[in-house]
């Protein structure tokens, strides 16, 4: 995977507008207590503001916090030396989690304890969420800190986190600002401007803007093409109503999909789906899923990389509905990796399983679920080497938080066993 190419993945998806935000501030004791003392507080806030907070949420939102407090320690656990980017690669991965969750306050205590470009990324990404809320004084508070964030020498971590300070001030009216962050000779990274300026533009100003992404996936510059790309899926979220507009946006994406490597042809097509199906237009959505599900099966994927797309097409299809479906997939695709798990090389299991148990989580499927899940933790504790372990131990806690999923006490154990495992050698 080139780096353009995991660049583009980090940003794929449109900002979710998170229904909580509690404030930015560190504390002592321990990460796991101030994890815990946040899952409170956001339940005592919830309380306050006249919200009804039932015992089944208020569990939940405990066995969140609790989750992601362990992965994010187990994540801390990696040396510095020589680990240093797979430390932040997985602490960032439980920050996201927290922002996904709406856990805001957990977000900013994890990523006080971060550094490197990455801790700059999600302090950005945290402040994006501030200004979808309103709360414009703490959004600008987290632009100016990512900013001030030592990235080292990467150029393109830099440029990450430039961009997602850009789209704070894109978010809070400053488009003005937000140029003047990013440099006019980075393409790319304007483009992603352009993208989250779709959401705001006025009226008037929606054909011209169309007329950007299409002279970006003209240029069949990979980066920009994404980004046009992307554009075009915010712009459809805006126009989908307006059927010439509509029709402009579709035949624009099919043409510009198939220039993108297969799998991400797969999830494009997911997330075009979404869109349409979110504005009521199931038959164009099936479509789009139905093509998704054709491209996917054309394909032959590694052993390790088939449930993990699979499960994307899967997922799509409960949303819209189709559990049948659905159901029948997920089961073929678990078939069809136990009958190849042996071939993947051991510290690229669990990853398949996870997404499996994802799955069957948003089916409603808890039983499955947790087979899975136990399954991606014995898979993940199979290699010699700490690091491939806690890289999956901390990705398993992630996965059954944000998919709301509940482990037993016998999972826990293991969890916690798998934990106090991870010494020498790393």
């Amino acid at each position: 995977m080139n780096m353009s190419y995991t660049r583009l993945l980090s940003f794929a998806t449109l900002v979710i507008v998170v229904l909580g935000a509690l404030p930015v501030a560190c504390s002592s004791g321990s990460t796991k207590d101030r994890l815990e003392h946040g899952a409170s507080a956001s339940l005592s806030t919830a309380k306050a503001s006249g919200a009804t907070v039932s015992p089944a949420t208020a569990e939940l939102t405990r066995s969140r916090t609790s989750l992601l407090a362990t992965a994010f320690a187990v994540a801390s656990r990696m040396p510095i030396d020589p680990h240093e980017r797979d430390r932040s690669r997985v602490q960032e991965a439980v920050v996201q989690a927290c922002l996904e969750l709406g856990l805001l306050d957990q977000a900013a205590q994890l990523a006080d304890q971060m550094q490197g470009w990455r801790q700059g990324n999600v302090i950005a990404l945290l402040g994006q969420r501030y200004a979808a809320l309103g709360q414009g004084d703490k959004a600008r508070q987290c632009a100016a800190r990512a900013l001030r964030v030592d990235v080292g020498e990467s150029t393109w971590g830099k440029d990450f986190v430039d961009t997602e300070v850009a789209r704070i001030y894109v978010k809070l009216g400053d488009e003005g600002k937000a140029y003047a962050t990013v440099s006019s000779d980075r393409q790319a990274e304007r483009g992603r401007i352009e993208a989250e300026r779709t959401a705001k533009l006025p009226e008037s100003q929606l054909d011209a803007q169309a007329d950007v992404f299409d002279q970006a996936i003209a240029t069949m510059n990979f980066d920009l093409v994404r980004g046009g790309i992307d554009g075009y899926l915010a712009w459809m979220d805006r126009v989908v109503d307006d059927a010439s507009r509509r029709e402009r946006a579709l035949k624009a994406l099919s043409a510009a999909f198939p220039g993108l490597p297969l799998d991400l042809q797969v999830k494009c097509h997911v997330q075009l789906a979404d869109v349409l199906f979110a504005h009521g237009y199931k038959e164009l959505a099936t479509l789009q899923l139905d093509r998704a599900s054709e491209l996917f099966r054309a394909t032959v994927f590694l052993p390790e990389d088939t449930a993990l797309f699979g499960v994307i097409v899967a997922k799509s299809r409960i949303r819209m509905g189709d559990t049948n479906a659905a159901r029948v997939e997920l089961q073929r695709l678990r078939a069809e990796f136990e009958a190849r798990a042996e071939t993947i090389v051991n510290l690229r299991r669990a990853a398949s399983w996870r997404s499996l148990a994802d799955g069957y989580q948003l089916l409603g499927d808890t039983e499955d679920a947790g087979r899975c899940y136990a399954a991606a933790l014995d898979a993940g504790a199979l290699n010699p080497n700490a690091r491939p372990r806690a890289d999956d131990l901390s990705a398993t806690c992630v996965s059954m938080a944000v998919s709301g999923f509940m482990p037993s006490t016998e999972l826990l154990l293991r969890i916690e066993h798998i934990r106090a495992g991870l010494a020498d050698p790393w």
